[in-house]
């Protein structure tokens, strides 16, 4: 019998499209010659953290019972006075232009930023923050301070480190065996990231992740915020000391910014 197969015509009118559903997009800047911002930041978050936990109860956070990241409802570290603070807020305003990027139209009104929360973490020896998410907000981000070790110091092994967990599969946080079945994604699971002074990273919220206890004789800072915008239509009101709601000024330097080919943006 004739291959009817061979005799068939394909139709040139398929549409093909290309999509990847649930994929994980992340920005991470890095400032050039950071020293100075964060030397001036580690200052002032030192100077603010005794003002903070001096006026509110503490809300448990994380893992955390007491310290600057139990007050985060209480106050914004984008508000704060300082030209610092200031020249910080509009790197973060420029990535997050670049995070909305890799989503959609950083101009579409339904992606304008709502609202920032923003708030500093201080860790010392042996604390930590545990497996956690930014759920509601679009995009979450961290800055690093301060990491708390010096060049000579003997780090163990993830120590201080950030775990960002690969979504759907935080329910492997043993992995291999220990999980019941071995999987192909073992080895894709989690990404561990060490502190980098001068460093921001922008994710997707529902993104899973901790910060391992911090083992040295300092202390380590970091700055994390979370970025709601308009097409969420949460039932938020966006004002008050916990809040910081860009001004037009502020996201025009951020759009001209965003079209310099400036090497900072590294992906």
């Amino acid at each position: 019998m004739k291959n009817q197969s061979m005799d068939m015509n394909i139709s040139n009118e398929a549409q093909i499209t290309a999509r990847p559903l649930w994929s994980t997009p992340t920005i991470t800047v890095r400032l050039n010659n950071a020293d100075p911002l964060v030397r001036s930041l580690e200052r002032i978050i030192l100077k603010e953290e005794a003002a903070q936990r001096g006026g509110s109860k503490s809300t448990p956070v994380a893992g955390l019972e007491a310290g600057l990241s139990t007050h985060w409802l209480k106050y914004n570290v984008l508000n704060w006075n300082y030209p610092e603070i200031a020249e910080f807020r509009a790197h973060v305003l420029r990535g997050v232009r670049e995070f909305i990027k890799l989503v959609g139209d950083p101009d579409d009104p339904q992606l304008a930023i709502s609202g920032i929360s923003c708030w500093a973490n201080i860790l010392r020896a042996g604390e930590s923050l545990h497996v956690h998410h930014h759920d509601p907000a679009f995009v979450s981000a961290h800055f690093q301070v301060k990491t708390g070790y010096g060049p000579d110091d003997a780090i163990p092994y993830d120590a201080g480190h950030t775990i960002y967990y690969r979504p759907g599969f935080i329910d492997r946080s043993h992995g291999g065996q220990a999980s019941a079945a071995p999987s192909p994604w073992d080895d894709d699971w989690q990404i561990t990231t060490k502190p980098v002074e001068g460093k921001l990273f922008l994710f997707p919220s529902y993104v899973r992740h901790e910060v391992r206890p911090y083992i040295g004789s300092s202390y380590r800072i970091s700055i994390a915020m979370d970025v709601f915008v308009k097409k969420q239509q949460l039932p938020i009101a966006f004002s008050g000391t916990r809040w910081h709601v860009p001004k037009a000024a502020e996201l025009q330097r951020a759009r001209l910014a965003s079209e310099q080919d400036d090497p900072v943006v590294v992906g």
